[in-house]
């Protein structure tokens, strides 16, 4: 990430010494494996499914959100919840249990089946998810049906929350440092946004299972609140012969401070490395005036 300010007078903006800002974001896509249809793909349908179904066969839902085209590069994460309705429960029987949500390891294609009960979904074509393969009719199958803990999600939850039924939604997963960490990572690192797996904690008992409206829901799709913070110029004083720039510094965020005498010119030359900081703070830096216009960037990577 990289901040400018031209230097010729004196500007004053936020009193916040942490540039806080909070970003919603819907999934860029979502589906489910269902072990009763295991060569099917749900990639359009308005629902996914995750938890055990009354015949003790496992469902787990797969979502993913483009977290860096949603939050500035260099930002660091300091909040992330994750809202998701459930539209339907078994009708015959009923358990509420614990979900998971699971960082996932490898990718997965979304795909665009839909389809209604009986059957549920489509069968899967070309690239698209189903209980056996991460990409359908190719050589990419999961490591065990369904996905292999460690190998394609993670073992360790990286949230969880325990959900009821229809009354009581939204269920909400927040308040974890992993979901924090997931994000952050994603964010730093595009190529590792695999996204969540969805799925019950104790797969072993039935009627667990619940629909969770996906992004085709036009009303209820799951919504990521993701807050972060930035680096970012806060006030320039004078004094004397020199100028202060006060830069509010987002806690464990590095930073280094550039300056150059044209705009677009080639050759920043670096003023100073700031070390991550404990928490949320103004740094002030004091820097001779030049006669003639001065540029200072921050850059955090």
């Amino acid at each position: 990430m990289l901040l400018w300010i031209l230097v010729f007078g004196f500007w004053s903006f936020s009193s916040d010494p942490a540039l806080a800002a909070t970003a919603h974001v819907t999934p860029s896509a979502d589906t489910a494996l269902l072990e009763n249809f295991p060569t099917n793909n749900l990639g359009g349908q308005t629902w996914f499914n995750a938890g055990t179904t009354q015949i003790f066969t496992k469902n787990r839902g797969l979502l993913k959100f483009d977290i860096a085209t949603a939050i500035p590069a260099g930002a660091r994460i300091t909040a992330v919840s994750l809202t998701v309705h459930v539209t339907k429960s078994p009708v015959d029987g009923d358990l509420p249990s614990t979900f998971d949500l699971h960082r996932m390891l490898v990718d997965w294609g979304e795909g665009n089946k839909s389809g209604d009960p009986p059957l549920l979904g489509a069968e899967a074509t070309l690239g698209e998810a189903n209980w056996t393969h991460r990409f359908a009719l190719t050589t990419n199958a999961w490591g065990t049906p369904g996905g292999a803990t460690g190998i394609d999600f993670a073992s360790e939850s990286s949230a969880d929350t325990y959900v009821y039924g229809v009354h009581f939604s939204p269920y909400v997963f927040e308040l974890n440092t992993n979901m924090i960490a997931d994000v952050q990572l994603w964010l730093d690192h595009p190529e590792q946004n695999l996204g969540w797996m969805l799925k019950t904690r104790n797969e072993a008992e039935n009627f667990s299972a619940r629909r969770f409206a996906s992004r085709e829901d036009e009303f209820l799709p799951p919504l990521l609140v993701v807050e972060y913070s930035m680096v970012h110029f806060e006030h320039i004083t004078k004094s004397g012969n020199n100028i202060i720039l006060a830069i509010g510094a987002a806690a464990g965020q590095p930073f280094s401070v550039e300056y150059c005498d044209e705009l677009f010119g080639d050759r920043w030359l670096g003023l100073t490395n700031v070390p991550a900081q404990a928490e949320a703070t103004l740094i002030h830096l004091e820097v001779p005036i030049v006669s003639h216009g001065r540029f200072y960037r921050l850059r955090s990577e």
